[in-house]
């Protein structure tokens, strides 16, 4: 009977003893599952920011989508969503995604000397704190949460924003210059503009004085700033030509009409023509913003003109020095 009862017992041990393991098992598993959960929340919710960021700051150079010069030659970005930005994340090859991350965290930092990308991070003039730069570097080498098409989505946001506020100065230019009287035609009010000058003596003093200091070399700030200091006159004299013919603020107008007064019949007439030719640019500006805001955004592109500044001197930018930041930030992801 005592044997029996012996491997009674020994059973018993083995079945708990394979039920602890199953249970064990079981728990690391779910545990497991938990953290990859977890883990994926949190880089979607990384990405998602950093697509509102990249938005905001990279689309005019990188595209909407992040396709950059690959998806459009009027684009002078890079393509940042690829294939090969992601491999290494999706592989699960950890020592490649970090090396890739630090990469794209040091060129956010502090940009790319010779290059239109500009340093980005606070530290070297920029407007992102290293949080922003890291959401961006999750955005580019994981995608997690397809997080590029929530960067389209805010983009086409951001530009539809952007066109309504461009005919908004579009109606209010027109509105002047229906009210100023002046008809469009650029090149006779440069025509007005110029003869009118001619007439204006001091102008054409203060401008020879600059010419000659240009050639001695000698006194040309001094002959600049009084020229500026003249000229600082005419936009305010502009600007009450324009109130004289466009507004119906009667409190307005008398200043206007005193400041007018004030003038030399020379300044006045050469106002006049200015005030004519800033109201006629400024409402064919506003049409060709809007024709070229339209077309950009029919063809899925960004309204933002690519920069065109070229990046010098940021971080101290030497191969050796990238070298040593990549060695220094490494596994710091």
């Amino acid at each position: 009977m005592s044997g029996q009862n012996t491997e009674k017992q020994i059973l018993a041990m083995v079945i708990l003893l394979v039920l602890s393991v199953a249970s064990l098992g079981a728990y690391t598993w779910f545990d497991n599952g938990r953290r990859t959960e977890a883990r994926s929340e949190i880089l979607t919710k990384d990405a998602e920011r950093a697509a509102w960021t990249f938005a905001n700051n990279c689309r005019e150079c990188h595209g909407n989508d992040g396709r950059g010069s690959e998806s459009d030659a009027s684009l002078v970005g890079p393509a940042l969503n690829t294939p090969n930005n992601t491999y290494a994340f999706l592989t699960d090859n950890q020592g490649q995604l970090a090396t890739l991350e630090n990469e794209f965290r040091y060129t956010i930092t502090c940009g790319r000397n010779g290059t239109p990308m500009p340093p980005w991070s606070t530290d070297q003039g920029g407007s992102l704190d290293g949080f922003k730069i890291d959401n961006l570097v999750t955005l580019i080498t994981t995608n997690a949460g397809n997080a590029w098409d929530k960067a389209v989505e805010h983009a086409v946001h951001l530009d539809e924003v952007t066109i309504e506020n461009l005919h908004i100065a579009l109606d209010a230019a027109k509105r002047t210059l229906e009210a100023s009287g002046w008809f469009v035609d650029i090149e006779a009010a440069e025509g007005a503009v110029a003869r009118s000058e001619s007439g204006d003596a001091q102008l054409l003093a203060l401008r020879d004085a600059v010419a000659a200091a240009e050639e001695s070399e000698e006194g040309l700030q001094e002959a600049q700033d009084a020229l500026a200091a003249y000229e600082k006159g005419y936009t305010a004299l502009v600007l009450a030509v324009i109130t004289l013919r466009t507004s119906d603020d009667s409190a307005a107008v008398a200043d206007a009409q005193a400041e007018f007064d004030a003038a030399s019949g020379a300044q006045q007439e050469v106002a006049v023509n200015r005030a004519w030719l800033k109201v006629i640019s400024d409402y064919q500006a506003a049409v060709n913003d809007v024709g070229t805001a339209e077309e950009r955004f029919a063809a899925g592109l960004p309204i933002p003109v690519p920069a065109t500044q070229v990046t010098a001197d940021t971080c101290g930018q030497v191969s050796a020095e990238l070298a040593g930041w990549l060695s220094a930030h490494s596994g710091s992801s």
